[in-house]
């Protein structure tokens, strides 16, 4: 199930990574599948699926950590091959610990400053920027070994960040993380977006996969659906609900029925799918309720129903 490639770019110079017929076993198991996508470069993209389904494989690929069995990969225009050419561009967030535990927070990020080459007033204005914005500035001087999960992970990312690439690639980059700082890690990946870097990501959380611009549902190695949010809502058959509470449920449902509205009666509430929000005004035109809600779907609900289709 695929909804096709993504429509906005015309020229292959406006993706950051096209992926083409992509195999990769490891034994028996095949773990990307003939797998094909394109990326639009400055967006926000999340791969979901469920656990083994290819995603951080699919990452390892676009960072050159593993040689493919079969198929066509570019990263930023380069052959993936080309590793010399791309990696300085690419800024990767594992979900496994990559710091150094005896280092204190400020050492393990001169140290990743020092891998791309940063020095001097360049690389300490870029440590101070980072552990303000990751809000560990007063820890500086901790070892990271003595560090909590969560502070931990928000290291990790500020090392990830240190040499400002134009591809960041984040596995979970958000586990242990509180909901506040979460929030403004997001704000940051969005003006990162903006200002034409890509974001690919990989997350269970459901509310963080709304905020992406694109999302690619992966399983068994493919990509099954891919599309904005509400395009992948739209893919699994989902639609906005209307709950009408009504004096005579009976009769309005008969009114609504009457103008082609798809209206189910539990109880005394009126549910009415509606295609979109305009449709809103053509109900209350017709009925005038009592009270309303309006019942949005989740992309949460989208990855269930996918799930459930590819599996019967």
């Amino acid at each position: 199930m695929n909804d096709g490639e993504n429509s906005a770019p015309d020229s292959f110079e406006d993706y950051s990574i096209v992926a083409s017929g992509l195999k990769k076993s490891f034994g028996k198991l095949r773990v990307l599948n003939d797998l094909s996508v394109k990326i639009p470069g400055g967006t926000t993209y999340c791969l979901l699926g469920p656990n083994g389904s290819g995603k951080t494989t699919l990452i390892r690929a676009v960072a050159g950590l593993l040689r493919l069995d079969g198929g066509d990969l570019r990263v930023l225009g380069e052959p993936v091959s080309n590793v010399r050419r791309v990696y300085p561009r690419i800024g990767y967030m594992t979900q496994h610990k990559a710091l150094y535990p005896d280092l204190t927070l400020r050492e393990n990020m001169e140290f990743y400053a020092g891998l791309y080459g940063i020095e001097g007033v360049r690389m300490s204005e870029r440590i101070s920027e980072l552990l303000d914005m990751v809000d560990l500035a007063e820890h500086s001087d901790r070892i990271t070994g003595d560090l909590s999960g969560g502070m931990y992970q928000r290291l990790s990312l500020a090392c990830t960040l240190i040499h400002e690439p134009d591809l960041l690639l984040l596995d979970e980059p958000t586990v242990g993380i509180d909901p506040i700082l979460r929030e403004a890690f997001w704000r940051f990946f969005d003006d990162l977006a903006e200002k034409g870097a890509t974001i690919l990501i990989t997350t269970h959380l459901m509310d963080e996969a709304e905020r992406c611009k694109i999302v690619g549902y992966m399983r068994a190695g493919k990509m099954l659906a891919e599309g904005s949010p509400e395009e992948l809502k739209r893919l699994a058959g989902l639609r906005p609900v209307l709950k009408l509470w009504v004096n005579d449920p009976e009769a309005s449902a008969s009114i609504l029925s009457s103008r082609g509205f798809d209206v189910r009666r539990v109880e005394d509430v009126l549910q009415v799918t509606i295609e979109d929000h305009q449709q809103l005004k053509e109900v209350l035109d017709q009925v005038v309720p009592l009270d309303l809600r309006l019942i949005e779907p989740s992309i949460g609900d989208a990855f269930l129903r996918l799930a459930e289709d590819e599996s019967r």
